[in-house]
């Protein structure tokens, strides 16, 4: 074989890398609206999501489904995790999870009542999704002095808020909850007014302390706020136990929602 032939054979050597993940999705983001394109999961990103297996901190839990799922997956030029609303980052996470294993989810349940075990099956296509209200009315009265400006929270602001739990110790799972749902709040308060003006600096720190100074009523509106303000997936699912005829509405588990 001549050198020139040779060198055609080697031309015309066949890469199947070329082929591999090459399907292409792109959904609305209910809150921003902005249209995210992104592709299916693969095996290596679910492998390296394994080394998370174990792990009892939902924030390292919730880095990792950024890093390894989300970011990894979209091809949107510009895509920024950080700018996401908390709303449209879930939504995101459930549809990269529908185009890379199906619309069917299916999960143990275990009756509080007779304690009868059933396997459930979701459509995930067929949850409902809100879109963002369009009038929100941001300002919420704590009492006659005090009032506080609210907004949507984004990835990135609750990625910094969260910062700040580092420096509690020894914190248990359930503590640690605790504190991640106080600094989201804390994240969501924009100002805080008070007869003297609007108070546009407060830290992080002093937002959680208003929060958890103020009496439990008060903290009330502000977590009905964002109930009447919602948007997105909505993530919950009613069972009617066969066995018993027990009823209730709980939130779709997603302990092993990827694999």
């Amino acid at each position: 074989m001549s050198e020139a032939e040779e060198n055609v054979i080697v031309e015309k050597k066949l890469d199947f890398r070329n082929y591999l993940n090459v399907y292409e999705f792109e959904t609305v983001l209910p809150g921003s609206k902005e249209i995210v394109k992104f592709r299916p999961i693969t095996t290596g990103q679910l492998k390296q999501l394994l080394v998370y297996e174990n792990e009892t901190n939902p924030i390292v839990v919730e880095k990792a489904l950024d890093e390894t799922l989300i970011t990894s997956s979209v091809i949107s030029e510009g895509f920024n995790i950080n700018n996401l609303y908390l709303q449209d980052r879930f939504f995101l996470l459930v549809e990269i999870r529908r185009k890379s294993k199906g619309d069917n989810y299916q999960f143990e349940y275990v009756c509080p009542e007779c304690k009868s075990q059933s396997v459930q099956n979701v459509k995930l296509n067929e949850l409902k999704v809100t879109s963002i209200p369009e009038d929100i009315k941001d300002i919420v009265e704590i009492d006659k002095n005090l009032s506080v400006k609210l907004a949507h929270v984004t990835r990135g602001g609750q990625k910094e808020a969260y910062k700040n739990i580092k420096n509690i110790k020894k914190l248990t799972d359930t503590q640690r909850i605790t504190e991640m749902s106080l600094f989201t709040h804390a994240a969501s308060i924009q100002s805080i007014i008070v007869p003297e003006g609007e108070i546009t600096d407060a830290t992080i720190m002093d937002r959680k302390y208003l929060l958890e100074n103020i009496p439990t009523n008060a903290y009330e509106k502000i977590r009905d706020w964002f109930s009447d303000n919602n948007f997105g997936m909505d993530f919950n699912y009613t069972i009617a136990c066969k066995g018993c005829d027990h009823e209730e509405i709980l939130d779709i588990p997603i302990e092993n929602f990827f694999f």
